[in-house]
C-alpha cells in the first residue's frame, strides 16, 4: 500500500469538521474534572484565613508573627491552614493532631528546608534535610551521645553496675562547680542570666564535642554564644526570605547585596563566625594523635557503621552546639522564672526529677513551633486533607498552654501537680507529657543529651541557691518573636546562697 495514500485516508477519516466535537468534549471533560477535583480538595482543607493571590496571608510573615499565628489557631481550631508565597501551610495545635501526623502517619513527615538554612548549611548536616546522608548522620549522633553518657567502666569494657559517672557527668560536675562559684561571688546581686547560661552551656557542649577546654577567651565565647542565640531567634518559617525557592541559595551565598535585600546579612555574618571556629577546631584535631578519644568528634570518626566526612562532622558539631547551647540555656532561664515565681517548687534536698523538668518544658516552649516539616504525600489528619508538599507546623506552644491550664485546674495551689511527683523514671510521650522540641520521626536526636544536662545543672543550682526575681522592668515591650526559639523577656535574677 502506498504510504502517502494511507496517511491521506486516515486524515480524511478523522477530519476536523466531522470529529471536532470529540476533541472539544474530551477537553471540556478534562477541564471539568480538574475544576471539580480542585474544588473538592479545597473543600477538604483545614479552615483558615484567606490572603492575597500567591502572596497569601501576609500578616503571618511580619515581625511578631508568632503571636498572630497563635490567634489564628485559637480562631480556626486545632488544624488550621493558609497559603503563603504559593505554598500551603498547615498548623497543628493540639496533641491529638500532632500525634496523628507525627506518629500514626510516621512516614508522612519530612524536614522542610528553609532558604536561609539551606544557604548556610550547603547540603551538609541533618537538621535541615532528609535523605540517606541525614539519616546516617542522625544515627551517628545518637550513637555518639550514647557513648558520651555511658558509665565510664562500662564504656571501657569493664563490669556493669559500678555507677561510675559518665564522661558527660564529669564535665557537668566541673562546669557546674565553676558556675556556682561565680554565683557565690555575685553575693545575691541581680544580673541578666541569659548570656551567662549560654556561656555555661557553651563550655559543656564544647568539651563534650572536642574533649578539650574551649581555647577562646571569654569575650569571644560571649560573642559566639550571642551569635548562636541570634541565629536561632531569626531563622523561622514565618518570613518571606524562608519561603523563596531554594535554587536562590547560590545567590544568597555569593551576593551580599541580595542578602541585604532579604535582611539576612547579619544572620550570615553570625553563622560564618560560628562555623569558622568549629571548622578550625575540627581541622586541628582531625589528624592529631593527641585528640581526646572520649568526645563526640572521636566517636563520629570511629563510628563502625558510617564513614563521616570532615565537613559533615563540622556541620554536625555546629548544629549540636547551636541547638544544645541555646535551647538548654533558654530552658534554664525559664527554670529560674518558674522557681522565682513559685510555679516550680524544689526543696534544697529534693531530687530534681524528669516530671519537674517537664514542667519547665511546658513553661518554656523554647522551640514553640518546632522546626518546620513538609508532607511527603497526601494524608488526612482529624478529617482534614494535608496535601503533598504542604508545610506542616507543630504548634507545641499551644499544646503546652492547654496542658498547663488543665494541670493548674487540677491543683488548688496553682502549682503543677505533676511537678511534685517524686519519680525519676523515664517517660514516654503520653497525654500529660510535654513535647519539648518535636515528636515523631524527626524528633530531636539530642533530646536525652539536653535532658541530662538540664537535670544535672538545675540540681546543682537548687542545691546551693534560692532563685529570686531581680530588677525586671514590667513595662518592657513584648518580644516580637519570629524565629525558632522563644527567649524569656525578663531575665534578671538573684541567686541567694542557702548557707
Amino acid at each position: 500500500m502506498d504510504i502517502a495514500a494511507w496517511i491521506e485516508g486516515v486524515k480524511n477519516h478523522f477530519s476536523w469538521e466531522e470529529h471536532k466535537w470529540y476533541i472539544f468534549a474530551s477537553f471540556g471533560a478534562l477541564v471539568a474534572y480538574k475544576v471539580v477535583r480542585y474544588c473538592y480538595r479545597e473543600y477538604q482543607l483545614p479552615p483558615g484565613p484567606i490572603g492575597w493571590p500567591w502572596l497569601g496571608y501576609t500578616p503571618c510573615l511580619k515581625q511578631g508573627a508568632f503571636k498572630d499565628v497563635q490567634s489564628i489557631c485559637k480562631k480556626y481550631g486545632p488544624v488550621t491552614s493558609f497559603r503563603v508565597c504559593g505554598k500551603l501551610m498547615v498548623i497543628l495545635s493540639d496533641e491529638e493532631a500532632i500525634k496523628g501526623a507525627a506518629l500514626e502517619n510516621r512516614a508522612l513527615i519530612g524536614r522542610y528546608t528553609m532558604l536561609s538554612s539551606h544557604s548556610l548549611a550547603r547540603g551538609h548536616g541533618l537538621f535541615n534535610y532528609d535523605g540517606d546522608n541525614a539519616s546516617s548522620l542522625r544515627r551517628v549522633l545518637v550513637r555518639g551521645i550514647y557513648q558520651l553518657m555511658q558509665d565510664k567502666v562500662t564504656h571501657q569494657g569493664g563490669p556493669v553496675g559500678t555507677n561510675i559517672n559518665s564522661i558527660l557527668d564529669e564535665i557537668l560536675d566541673q562546669e557546674c562547680g565553676k558556675f556556682n562559684k561565680y554565683l557565690h561571688s555575685m553575693n545575691g546581686r541581680p544580673f541578666k542570666v541569659t548570656l551567662n547560661f549560654r556561656c555555661l552551656m557553651w563550655h559543656i557542649v564544647w568539651r563534650s564535642s572536642f574533649g578539650i577546654e574551649c581555647p577562646l577567651d571569654e569575650e569571644t565565647i560571649n560573642g559566639f554564644a550571642q551569635c548562636v542565640g541570634y541565629i536561632n531567634a531569626n531563622i523561622g518559617p514565618f518570613q518571606y526570605k524562608q519561603m523563596l525557592p531554594n535554587f536562590l541559595s547560590g545567590l544568597v551565598r555569593h551576593c551580599r547585596i541580595f542578602r541585604r535585600m532579604l535582611g539576612a546579612d547579619k544572620l550570615w555574618d553570625s553563622y560564618q563566625k560560628a562555623i569558622s571556629a568549629v571548622r578550625q577546631t575540627v581541622g586541628e584535631l582531625w589528624s592529631s594523635p593527641k585528640r581526646n578519644k572520649d568526645c563526640l568528634l572521636s566517636y563520629f570518626m570511629n563510628d563502625d557503621e558510617y564513614n563521616i566526612s570532615q565537613i559533615d562532622a563540622s556541620q554536625l558539631l555546629l548544629e549540636v552546639i547551636a541547638a544544645g547551647v541555646d535551647t538548654t540555656a533558654l530552658s534554664m532561664v525559664w527554670c529560674c522564672y518558674g522557681l522565682a515565681n513559685g510555679k516550680l517548687e524544689i526543696a534544697p534536698d529534693e531530687e530534681f526529677t524528669e516530671s519537674k523538668l517537664e514542667e519547665i518544658h511546658r513553661l518554656a516552649s523554647v522551640v514553640p513551633m518546632a522546626l518546620p516539616h513538609y508532607a511527603k504525600f497526601d494524608s488526612y489528619v482529624k478529617g482534614y486533607l494535608i496535601p503533598k508538599n504542604s508545610i506542616v507546623i507543630f504548634n507545641l506552644f499551644s499544646v503546652h498552654q492547654s496542658q498547663l491550664c488543665k494541670l493548674a485546674g487540677a491543683s488548688s495551689s496553682g502549682v503543677c501537680p505533676v511537678a511534685n511527683k517524686r519519680s525519676s523514671k523515664s517517660k514516654l510521650y503520653c497525654c500529660e507529657s510535654a513535647l519539648p522540641f518535636s515528636v515523631g520521626a524527626r524528633a530531636c536526636p539530642g533530646f536525652m543529651f539536653a535532658t541530662h544536662m538540664l537535670m544535672r545543672v538545675v540540681s546543682s543550682l537548687t542545691s546551693e541557691f534560692k532563685v529570686v526575681e531581680g530588677a525586671n522592668d514590667k513595662n518592657t515591650p513584648e518580644l516580637q518573636l519570629n524565629g525558632i526559639t522563644r527567649p524569656q523577656q525578663n531575665d534578671s535574677y538573684r541567686f541567694i546562697a542557702l548557707n
